[in-house]
């Protein structure tokens, strides 16, 4: 092998190796597919369309409580791939306890225009929850955030907590750092192993959640699958190390990649509840 060949396969696997890091964040898979219809769970959506200050146009779904009193409204940050025709199933038993919720795409996720990345889904989580607080309920927001969506929720958080009233914050399976992530997946395979510091160096932090001990007062809950092969749960506890009280968390012991509600004979889905009706610290 002449050094000049040696040199392009390098470059090559380079290339693969960042790929592979960056692909675990944007991945929407046949972007504007529907994938499932909320009445077949039972539920009626209402289709909003709202704009981010770049006037991209995306798409949510509205799902309002099916129970009186309605006692709140919970804006979902979703995970990674696909769109909101999957990942609604995640709460489609919460409008049947009382509270409405909102789900949206990011850019290039789903009916949201634009491309994904950290500036854009910024952009868009912070056109979601100012649009629910103008349009839907001013009450202080329970905002949720899975997977990718945890550290834009948290990101989001920390921007608007000072403009939008929040009542929690919930991080589901998520993370801080994009490189530390990126790293950790790299060194999950042996063909992408000794590329851990490329894997480091192509990713960027620069909208990464810093100083999150600033959300508080607003009430955190950290919860993290003990299985998790996606997001090691080693990130949830980096999360709960760093933010202040008030704190919780939940370690689900069988619990995967964000299936928290649907692990365990759904236990959690009450324990949920019983945790959004404890008195409340509004900001």
């Amino acid at each position: 092998m002449t050094p000049r060949f040696f040199y392009f396969v390098i470059c090559i696997l380079a290339l693969f190796a960042s790929t592979s890091c960056t692909s675990i964040f944007y991945y929407p898979r046949i972007p504007d597919r529907k994938f499932y219809d909320p009445k077949q769970a039972g539920l009626i959506q209402e289709e909003i369309y709202f704009e981010d200050e770049d006037h991209h146009r995306l798409h949510g779904w509205w799902f309002q409580a099916t129970k009186e009193p309605n006692l709140g409204t919970l804006v979902f940050f979703h995970g990674n791939a696909e769109n909101i025709t999957t990942h609604f199933l995640q709460f489609t038993w919460l409008p049947a306890k009382g509270y409405s919720y909102f789900i949206f795409d990011y850019p290039g996720y789903g009916e949201s225009q634009g491309g994904p990345s950290p500036k854009t889904n910024l952009m868009a989580g912070k056109a979601a929850l100012q649009w629910v607080h103008q349009n839907k309920d001013a009450r202080p927001l329970i905002v949720y955030g899975q997977s990718l969506g945890g550290n834009i929720a948290l990101k989001t958080v920390l921007e608007l907590r000072d403009h939008v009233p929040l009542r929690n914050l919930i991080l589901d399976s998520t993370f801080l750092s994009y490189r530390s992530v990126a790293r950790t997946k790299a060194s999950e395979h042996w063909l992408t192993w000794l590329f851990q510091p490329l894997a480091w160096l192509v990713m960027s932090d620069s909208y990464a959640p810093e100083h999150i001990e600033r959300v508080s007062p607003i009430p955190a809950l950290v919860i993290h699958g003990q299985k998790d092969l996606v997001i090691d749960p080693k990130f949830g506890e980096e999360i709960y190390e760093k933010l202040a009280e008030p704190k919780e968390i939940w370690r689900i012991e069988s619990g995967t990649h964000g299936n928290v509600f649907w692990t365990d004979g759904q236990s959690y889905r009450q324990k949920f509840i019983d945790y959004l009706a404890r008195p409340k610290t509004v900001l």
